[in-house]
């Protein structure tokens, strides 16, 4: 069996002590991966005799592996497969190592073909390796949102929902609304609650908010499996856009008071307390929502680009900062979308000429401290395409996280 690389850096200066260590640590990975070998075999071709292997120690051997090793020993046994797929200080050991790990920038690329699917990938790999599913229900139409290693999935007019985990490649169809529920048309949005461990996917009526939102609940293990109203927050005309993003356990959206777009709000949710609150934004017009080092961003884009940042989440002490950076990035070419890295560069993908009659996909990243560019090319994507809209760009994800966590 192929051995992933090992995640946790271990200090040159430990000297012979690093050697035993290792050795060690090698030694009772063959052991378990043996073992494991053992148990996939049928009962009557495994060697004779019994081995024990006390459970903490087979919880913190499996914390070191690679997740595709881990998505395969889910078959090992029931006790295994719970280990990996829903103790919670085991789920959060994984993302935390993700974190870990340079930042690997992931993009969403959706093709709109008679049989529609969307691609996952990293400028890291080769297209042969990008994780792709294929999603035979929905439209050539889709929304994603991504949160916390887990990505929504719902066709425009939001009749199909689908969670897909790119880790595990597992895919979760919501279950269908009720009668009534089914006779308005919702805007959705994807948040995570970190003290809870419950992912909750809102939905928002996309007229009227004098009507009840819906959320449905996805915890470990799956315990609800139905739609629920709570309260609405009585805004009459109300028109949700989908780009939102979620910080701290808070749902970020932005909605148009006006069906043509003319006057906009900021508004929040709380993935916990299921309550909405309406934000003191600096500008009402339609903006790009970003996690800008852990704090709530809007970049706007008019004459140049510029971000605000949120200061102060508290509703009485709301405090902005302004940052302006690079006008340049407005003239690029078919400037699809924006993102930060952990480090504070702004991301920007964006076709660039490389040849006279060729284009490149390119990723763009700004660091507005030291006032320079680098770029990066994304192979495997064709412009062509792009122009024509075969393939639709459909959103960054600057710090992607494995995720065992299992759906169903």
């Amino acid at each position: 069996m192929k051995r992933g690389r090992e995640y946790y850096p271990i200090s040159r200066s430990s000297g012979s002590f690093v050697s035993i260590a290792l050795s060690f640590v090698k030694s009772v990975f063959t052991f378990l991966i043996a073992w494991a070998t053992q148990r996939l075999l049928p009962t009557e071709q495994r060697p004779s005799g019994s081995v024990n292997v006390p459970l903490d120690l087979v919880v913190e051997i499996l914390k070191k592996l690679p997740a595709k090793s881990l998505v395969r020993f889910r078959c090992v046994s029931k006790q295994w497969s719970s280990i990996i797929s829903s103790r919670r200080d085991f789920l959060d050991s994984i993302v935390t190592r993700s974190l870990a790990q340079p930042q690997r920038m992931h993009f969403i690329f959706h093709h709109c073909t008679s049989k529609p699917f969307f691609i996952f990938t990293s400028t890291y790999h080769k297209m042969a390796d990008n994780q792709s599913i294929f999603i035979p229900a929905l439209t050539s139409s889709c929304i994603y949102l991504y949160v916390r290693g887990l990505i929504l999935c719902c066709s425009r007019r939001g009749f199909d929902i689908v969670i897909y985990n790119p880790t595990t490649r597992q895919a979760l169809w919501l279950p269908d609304k009720q009668p009534l529920m089914q006779l308005y048309q919702y805007t959705y949005f994807f948040g995570y609650d970190h003290l809870e461990n419950q992912y909750k996917v809102l939905g928002l009526p996309h007229q009227d908010m004098e009507r009840a939102c819906l959320v449905f609940t996805l915890t470990v293990p799956t315990a609800t499996k139905s739609w629920r109203y709570v309260e609405s927050i009585g805004l009459g005309h109300h028109y949700p856009i989908n780009h939102d993003i979620c910080i701290n356990g808070v749902i970020y959206y932005q909605a148009s008071t006006t069906e043509y777009g003319s006057t906009y709000v900021l508004m929040s949710f709380d993935v916990r307390f299921e309550k909405f609150n309406q934000v003191n934004a600096p500008t009402n017009n339609p903006s790009s929502l970003i996690n800008y080092q852990g704090k709530l961003g809007i970049m706007c884009c008019k004459k140049g680009v510029e971000i605000w940042v949120m200061e102060h989440t508290d509703e009485k002490t709301q405090e902005w900062s302004k940052i302006f950076f690079y006008e340049e990035m407005v003239s690029f070419k078919d400037w699809f979308s924006s993102g930060v890295t952990r480090g504070g560069e702004i991301v920007s993908v964006h076709i660039r000429p490389v040849h006279h009659n060729r284009d490149a996909l390119c990723v763009s990243y700004y660091d507005p401290e030291r006032n320079s560019m680098r770029y990066e090319d994304i192979d495997g994507i064709s412009t062509k395409e792009l122009k024509h809209k075969d393939i639709l760009f459909k959103g960054v994800v600057t710090d992607h996280v494995e995720n065992t966590m299992c759906l169903y």
